[in-house]
């Protein structure tokens, strides 16, 4: 099954404590999904001046060393 239409179809031909146990485990999926901190997301400016401070400090450190 790979599409959520084949997954509900599959479902809906569950006796009623399988689906009620297929929503325990989709409940306790989501309270856990939902726990995990989102990656941030940078724009292209703020990810060149990561780099380009990351590059100056990376030459600082050169040149004292």
């Amino acid at each position: 099954m790979s599409t959520v239409q084949e997954i509900e179809t599959a479902a809906d031909l569950l006796p009623i404590e399988q689906k009620e146990g297929l929503l325990r485990f989709l409940a306790i999926r989501l309270r856990k999904d939902r726990a995990q901190p989102q990656p941030r997301l940078y724009s292209q400016e703020e990810l060149s001046s990561m780099l380009a401070e990351d590059e100056a400090d990376g030459e600082r450190f050169r040149k004292g060393h």
